[in-house]
Formats: structure tokens, sequence, C-alpha cells
């Protein structure tokens, strides 16, 4: 089945109903529902963007809401676009939901062995999910072209190992992210995967220092390399810049709002 459209009593949001049926709530927002104003309209979801902290904590609400969650019970990080996985406990609850300032400083992947919910942001960088069901631990990454090009998967895999669980047991899942028909990078991009990536096929030359990038393949690559199997891995397939009616995009609109990632196992 992979990825669907759910309608729930004020928000429509993609999720995966396979992993609902093993216990874990997972969805992803669109930009439809909220009470944010231009350039963020509508249900901007991320605090470190300029718009009113207000209307933020407001969509916050109403998403997390239609999850049967709070901000009380979930939790989210600084993103920087590197490669830190942090692994959350119960003492982290709520962290980052109010303001900035007590968010997991720098920390662009987030694991918990709890029910506490997790959230990160986007607006063409890629989600990752994942569950590692033999430990009970879910987990989101936020892979843009750096995360991505570092081998952020590789980091979010070695942790799990280093807590008992297996990649071949996992399921993982990349959501809606900017795709290559819209994504055009040059050589300093292309330089850092060539230093990282024996496989370039996630890059397709347009003309002299001139490429497609497709992130999600790349991210999907690493995931099958890392040991997850390959029908294990749920790939939404869906452009953010090509859907304007969806979703924000950096690279189509620049200032503008996040979707959200969100993650949590059911009690």
């Amino acid at each position: 089945m992979g990825w669907k459209w759910n309608r729930g009593k004020r928000l429509s949001y993609l999720t995966i109903p396979e992993w609902s049926e093993k216990g874990v709530k997972l969805a992803f927002s669109t930009r439809n529902g909220g009470v944010s104003k231009n350039p963020y309209s509508f249900l901007n979801l991320a605090l470190h963007v300029g718009d009113r902290p207000g209307a933020v904590l407001h969509n916050r609400k109403l998403f997390l809401s239609e999850l049967g969650c709070s901000s009380e019970n979930c939790v989210t990080g600084e993103q920087v676009h590197g490669t830190k996985v942090f692994l959350v406990t119960e003492r982290d609850r709520s962290r980052g939901m109010q303001r900035m300032e007590d968010a997991i400083p720098q920390c662009d992947a987030l694991l918990t062995l709890t029910d506490v919910g997790l959230l990160s942001y986007y607006a063409d960088c890629v989600p990752l999910f994942f569950y590692c069901p033999s430990i009970r631990l879910v987990g989101l990454a936020h892979a843009g072209w750096q995360g991505t090009a570092n081998r952020i998967v590789k980091e979010v895999l070695a942790k799990i190992k280093s807590i008992g669980g297996l990649p071949e047991d996992c399921l993982a899942a990349i959501g809606p992210c900017i795709g290559a028909c819209c994504y055009e990078v040059g050589e300093t991009v292309v330089s850092v995967f060539k230093e990282n990536f024996n496989d370039l096929s996630m890059l397709t030359e347009l003309a002299e220092g001139k490429y497609k990038l497709d992130l999600a393949k790349a991210n999907q690559m690493q995931l099958i390399s890392e040991g997850i199997p390959p029908k294990n891995i749920y790939n939404a397939g869906m452009c953010t810049a090509c859907h304007s009616e969806h979703f924000y995009s950096y690279r189509r609109d620049g200032i503008t709002g996040r979707m959200a990632a969100f993650i949590m196992k059911e009690t």
C-alpha cells in the first residue's frame, strides 16, 4: 500500500497504514489548514523561519491534535544540516515545542525507545522515518543535500545498531521532498557526493558544471547499503517543488513555511 492521504477532523496529511497496523503513528503534514499569513500560508509548523510564534504554536496544536498527541508529549531539535543523532528519553518531553531555545541543539536526527513523539521540519529536504520493531525504536532524520552527502543514514543506523537493533529488521520511509525534476546543483555540491559515494547514479549531468540531483534516490541507496531490505523502504515519490497545492518549497518560493514529519509509538 505505501503512503496514503488521510483526512482528519480538520487537516489532511500523509501516512503509511502498514506502520499504523504495527503500532506506529506516522504523519507528514501539508501547507493547508493553519493560521499563518503570507509568505507562510497556512500550516507553517516551524519556529525558525520568521513566522509569528503564536501562529506556529497554534498550527502545532492543530496538527498534533489530529494525531492524538500534544506539545507536552513531543520533542524537536535545532536542525543545522548536520549528521548528529540524538537518543530522546523521557526527560526530553516538550523540548523545543514552545520555544527554539530549549530544542535539542544542533541535531538533525532523533531516535527514541519511549512513547515521546518526534517532530522535524521540511521544505524540500528529505524526511526519513525509521522503525525497528525488535527493539521498539522509532526515529526521524532531516536530510538536505549536506546531510545526504555526508551520509546521515549511516549515522542513524550506527546508532540503532549500538543499542541493539538490526538494520535488516528495520522499516524506513522517505517522505515528500524536492525531486530531481526541480533540483539543479553545481560542482560544489557534486564534489561532496564524489568524496562520499562510489555510485553517483543520483546525479544526472545537464551541462558542464550543472547536474540534476535526486536526493530521495541517494538516501534510498544509503538505506539499502546499510542493510535495510528494499522491500522495507516506503518512498512517497512526491516532489515538494512540483506540488505547490500541498507543500512548501524553499527552492521554489524562497521565504516560506515548513511541513512537519511526525512519528510516535502507540502505547
